[in-house]
């Protein structure tokens, strides 16, 4: 492929991207929160990354403010602390969320997006995966899970498949906690720390997430899954011992 060639196609894709902007902007379908700003953006990170990370939705103080995913709060600093541990950037990576616009209760603080509003923002996730395709997708908590449910079934669960890497829908999905305060109750910030170097192992073993060139993606079997997951349990006994 000729230098042109591979300006017309990077051009291309941020037109594509521009336009996905642009659609997400004048959405109004959540009605407390049409007076909300979408947070999609070139903020959100590398479009043709190798990992995609899913949150639940913007909060008030952070993302609701700065318009970047997980930026500005204590989820966003302690998803900063996760990535830093294992030698990630997050400019290497594309980060969004299940809901992208910050649901308020009406006390004005922040508000667990409820069905329909994932229902409602789904349409945009979807065309968000497949738009980067990753070959790897995080989801930070349940409500992200219930995002990837609804565009394409699966019978995983954040309690019971926690740290694991699981098929969905033609990628691999890595089932996380959520890095907020709340969550760290549930699954402590050492444990979230050894998922996120499983993370990284399973990502690239050698290189994390060093540059490669795009290639046709192929699922691992049932086999190779089990393969993965035994090297990743061994990697972390490693590091807590």
């Amino acid at each position: 492929m000729d230098k042109k060639t591979r300006k017309f196609k990077s051009f291309s894709k941020d037109v594509l991207f521009e336009s996905l902007m642009n659609s997400s902007s004048n959405c109004n379908l959540c009605e407390r929160m049409d007076n909300r700003t979408i947070v999609l953006s070139r903020k959100n990170g590398k479009i043709n990354a190798k990992v995609l990370f899913i949150a639940e939705a913007p909060g008030r103080l952070g993302a609701d403010k700065t318009k970047v995913p997980l930026k500005g709060d204590k989820a966003g600093d302690n998803f900063e602390m996760l990535l830093n541990n294992i030698g990630w950037n997050r400019e290497d990576l594309f980060i969004t969320n299940a809901v992208l616009c910050n649901p308020r209760d009406a006390n004005g603080n922040n508000g667990t997006p409820t069905v329909e509003e994932i229902s409602n923002c789904n349409t945009l996730l979807n065309m968000t995966i497949n738009f980067v395709n990753p070959e790897i997708i995080v989801t930070l908590g349940i409500t992200a899970l219930k995002g990837l449910h609804q565009i394409k079934n699966h019978p995983y669960s954040l309690k019971s498949n926690v740290a694991q890497p699981v098929p969905w829908n033609g990628r691999i999905l890595f089932i996380a906690y959520h890095p907020g305060q709340r969550a760290m109750v549930h699954r402590s910030r050492s444990l979230q720390r050894s998922d996120f170097y499983k993370l990284r192992k399973l990502v690239d073993p050698l290189d994390g997430l060093k540059d490669r060139k795009r290639r046709n993606y192929k699922m691992p079997d049932e086999n190779e899954m089990r393969n993965i997951k035994t090297l990743t349990d061994s990697i972390v006994f490693l590091i807590q011992h």
